[in-house]
């Protein structure tokens, strides 16, 4: 043990911003906001233990502490105005700050006083509400919008460990969500670039990958390229910035070569790496600074840092360096699904290729070579990113690896520098490179339409534990890290596939072994679903106020989304559900519950009791139920509650 901990040594630097995410999430994950009232100066003190203390047990313990209240004394600086209700008819006024424009609806930020939608806050501050409006207004940032709008507070989550809306807009500094059913604008004197590009190029392919607008494709292009693995093209990344850079690299090495005055001081691709670099800079600025935009800029930092000061550039320690930078920057981007696929994939194609060596080799060996590389980097990603993907996303893409050695290359050498070209040429009026790229996009939207409706293209999964995620990051993580004997024996020469399946194993057991609910409730008890014969069905067909839980259950019941919820039948109010078991009763209304609660409480075949009001019954054979529930067939009840700083309740 002592020689292996000891062989470990010089990679454990790597492992403590991973140790101290999972502090971080742990926080997020709660249901309860836990009672520390100083959680700064714990804070302080565990970060003094991870420099001060050289024991590595109890530095990993501060680095787990560290990022659990580093992420809860964020939370309270972060401190996003919140509103207590949604709004049928309100009135308000306010500045637009930004602008995302979409395939058929234009997204504007709405920069509002807070008392215009919290009559109980009266401070001076401001809250960004985010307007969906359908029609062909020419808005521009700057500009002060007034008029009747209707708005939603951020929905919360429905079941445990399931996207929390109200969760990820307030860390996205966003208050609610809504739409004008009349408006006036005022126009600013204010320009903006990319909205003067956008409304230049007037194409969705500059929209996505120049301007970074999330949305610009429709619903069913999207679905299309998440289908064959290519979804992570249209949210610019390190794809992107890897491109780009390597352009504004070689152009830039070209033109400094070619003026000997430079060239004969000092080695050209210094200069070009600078130029590269603002080059890039400007990029980042152009497509909104996104989160895994900034995560793809400080990682081409680093790699032009590393190659100006001849130290290495594929190298893990830059990877957990800016893994650091940006969960110090925001820790509850460790929560985020384009964070979590960036730096799977990442650590997993350092990992691969951080031992590769320059080798002189014939042009057919290049051919082959690269080759190679192209499968071997599909094959790598799709692996380290699968457990994320099925997480986020409850499906797997079959055919992402076909998508990744087909398509991309398209994107790579066609479509990227074509759009690129297209969108500096459309600002002096030209659109022939625009209307290329749009031809050969949609013969790429084709292909990959093609191999989206394969048999089996996606297979939709049940919902995924946090254990279990936990559990794979640990294992991939173990076959990255930890540092192999040099050794005959095939345990010690291969110790980290060995550490690392032995918690992906358990990870899969536990898994397959993790039952399905059989009856949800949101947290107010509206909306229930009941399972029958495999099928959630509910005692609603639509419902605004729930509207993420039909799919989130659905998630959990390993089906697929759906616009169509089938009925449970119920009859005035009443919902009686029998399972092997257990049995259920559900009360729609204060009514049935005036008419029924005192038989059902008497009926002793009867073990739960589940209603929309909270109510206390004394000597009651059932058990009254509260909060949001799941319930498994063995009877266990998982509940879970809304009770975070995110979580305005009325």
């Amino acid at each position: 043990m002592k020689e292996f901990l000891n062989n470990q040594y010089k990679n454990l630097f790597l492992w403590s911003p991973f140790v101290t995410a999972f502090g971080a999430a742990l926080y997020f994950s709660l249901d309860k906001e836990p009672l520390f009232i100083f959680p700064f100066i714990i804070t302080v003190l565990s970060a003094a233990i991870i420099f001060k203390n050289k024991n590595i047990f109890i530095r990993a313990i501060a680095l787990f502490i560290f990022g659990f209240f580093y992420a809860m004394s964020f939370t309270r600086i972060m401190d996003t105005p919140q509103i207590r209700d949604s709004f049928g008819e309100i009135e308000i006024s306010g500045k637009i700050k930004n602008i995302d424009f979409t395939d058929d609806t234009t997204y504007i930020f709405l920069n509002v006083p807070i008392n215009q939608i919290n009559s109980k806050d009266n401070s001076d501050r401001y809250a960004n509400i985010r307007i969906s409006i359908k029609d062909e207004s020419n808005f521009n940032i700057g500009d002060t919008i007034t008029g009747t709008a209707r708005i939603f507070k951020p929905s919360q989550k429905f079941a445990p460990e399931s996207f929390d809306f109200a969760r990820w807009a307030y860390f996205s500094n966003l208050s609610g969500t809504g739409f004008f059913t009349n408006y006036t604008i005022t126009k600013s004197n204010e320009s903006n670039l990319r909205t003067y590009i956008h409304e230049q190029a007037k194409s969705k392919l500059s929209d996505a990958l120049v301007l970074g607008y999330k949305k610009s494709l429709s619903e069913n292009e999207q679905k299309i390229w998440k289908s064959v693995g290519l979804g992570h093209v249209w949210s610019i990344s390190g794809f992107h910035m890897t491109l780009v850079g390597g352009w504004l690299f070689a152009l830039f090495y070209l033109i400094f070569r070619s003026i000997s005055k430079i060239s004969k001081r000092i080695p050209a691709k210094y200069p070009a790496i600078i130029c590269a670099w603002f080059g890039l800079l400007g990029y980042l600025v152009i497509s909104g600074i996104n989160v895994a935009t900034i995560r793809a800029f400080l990682m081409a930092t680093l790699i032009f840092a590393a190659t100006i000061f001849g130290r290495g550039v594929l190298s893990l320690r830059n990877a957990v360096l800016v893994f650091w930078i940006m969960f110090l920057f925001n820790p509850f981007l460790v929560m985020h699904a384009g964070f979590q696929l960036s730096f799977a994939a990442i650590f997993g194609l350092l990992w691969f290729y951080q031992d590769s060596e320059y080798k002189k080799r014939t042009a057919f060996n290049r051919l082959f070579h690269f080759l190679y590389c192209a499968l071997m980097t599909a094959i790598i990603a799709t692996l380290f990113t699968l457990p994320f993907i099925v997480s986020n996303f409850g499906n797997i893409p079959i055919y992402s690896l076909i998508g990744n050695l087909v398509i991309l290359p398209i994107f790579s050498l066609i479509i990227m520098p074509l759009v690129m070209i297209g969108t500096i040429c459309a600002l002096f009026g030209n659109m022939f490179f625009i209307n290329l790229t749009n031809d050969i996009y949609n013969f790429s939207l084709r292909l990959a339409e093609h191999i989206s409706n394969l048999p089996h293209a996606n297979i939709v999964m049940p919902h995924v534990p946090s254990v279990v995620l936990v559990l794979f990051i640990i294992g991939m993580l173990c076959v990255i890290f930890i540092e192999k004997f040099d050794s005959q024996k095939f345990i010690q020469k291969n110790i980290n596939y060995c550490i690392g399946g032995v918690f992906i194993v358990l990870g899969l057991i536990i898994f397959i072994l993790t039952p399905r609910p059989l009856f949800y409730a949101t947290p107010d008890h509206k909306l229930v679903g009941f399972v029958v014969d495999k099928e959630i069905q509910f005692n609603k067909s639509r419902s605004a106020q729930h509207y993420f839980a039909f799919n989130t259950w659905r998630k959990y019941n390993n089906e697929i989304d759906s616009d169509k919820n089938k009925r449970y039948k119920c009859k005035n109010g009443l919902c009686i559900y029998k399972t092997e078991k257990w049995n259920l009763v559900y009360m729609q209304n204060f009514t049935t519950i005036m008419k029924n609660m005192e038989q059902m409480c008497a009926d002793k075949s009867i073990d739960y009791i589940v209603t929309t009001f909270d109510i206390d019954v004394q000597n009651c054979n059932a058990k009254i139920l509260t909060d949001g529930i799941l319930i498994y067939p063995s009877g266990y009840i998982k509940n879970f509650s809304n009770h975070r700083p995110w979580h305005m309740m009325p």
